[in-house]
């Protein structure tokens, strides 16, 4: 690390830095040894500590990253660490790995909220963020904050049926057979809206998730509509089945229940 340290302080670039350090100290080696023999070894300590200064002072980035994310907060703390107490490499190793499965826990149980309205406006936030955000009688908007695929799944389904008020009676397993879904569930609404902006993409399991979850609904006299829906999902078998409708924008959605008089405003 030090040896790093040095040659970055010194303003190298790239890493042919060590072709010329092998040279230069073969040339050391061989032929300046005997002039080196009386340095100090805290002039070489002096060199090594100016140099690493730069490093050091690279834990005020802890403040900046805490502020932002605790998970990134926690990836630099455990990659600084690393590197400070063994080697460059093995604390690359680390953090490459500390980030992939940083990455993997928060793709596969991102955050599921329910929507709700800000009055006078056609904004929908969050209803724990914004507790004055306005939900509808028997309407329920949800948003998934991440794009469906096979790893987070089983997680989609459980806080689905969870935020719509249906208690599944087994583990949500993906598949076609929804016999294990309780058919007695007091539901007061008749449309679940699932807002799909955050849908960067979506695979095969998604897709089969979308249908079964929509025929388990249509079955319950509840209707699932997506809207936000971008290319990727437009173009899946979803559309393709004619399973579902698929609106430009929630706003537009609302607007066309409204204007229908389907919905019953809870009172305030």
């Amino acid at each position: 690390m030090s040896r790093s340290a040095v040659q970055e302080g010194s303003g190298c670039k790239t890493q042919l830095v060590n072709g010329f350090s092998c040279l230069v100290l073969g040339i050391v080696i061989v032929a300046l040894t005997p002039l080196f023999q009386s340095l100090p070894m805290a002039c070489l300590a002096a060199i090594i500590i100016v140099n690493l200064r730069g490093l050091l002072f690279q834990i005020k980035d802890f403040f900046f990253y805490y502020r932002i994310s605790i998970m990134e907060c926690l990836l630099w703390f455990i990659t600084f660490l690393t590197i400070l107490l063994f080697e460059v490499d093995i604390g690359l190793y680390v953090g490459l790995g500390t980030s992939f499965l940083i990455n993997t826990i928060r793709t596969q149980m991102p955050r599921f909220a329910v929507l709700g309205q800000i009055d006078n406006t056609e904004l929908y936030k969050n209803v724990k963020v914004f507790p004055v955000a306005r939900q509808f009688a028997n309407i329920k908007i949800l948003r998934f904050d991440e794009s469906l695929y096979a790893c987070n799944t089983p997680f989609f389904k459980r806080k689905f049926y969870e935020l719509i008020g249906i208690q599944l009676r087994q583990d949500p397993l993906i598949s076609y057979d929804i016999q294990n879904l309780n058919q007695n569930d007091g539901i007061q609404y008749k449309y679940v809206i699932l807002d799909c902006s955050p849908f960067n993409f979506i695979d095969t399991v998604g897709v089969k998730l979308l249908i079964e979850i929509y025929n388990d609904l249509k079955k319950r006299d509840i209707q699932l509509y997506l809207s936000e829906c971008r290319c990727k999902l437009t173009k899946t078998d979803c559309s393709n089945s004619n399973l579902t409708m698929f609106f430009v924008l929630l706003r537009y959605f609302i607007r066309l229940f409204i204007n229908s008089a389907f919905i019953v405003i809870k009172s305030q």
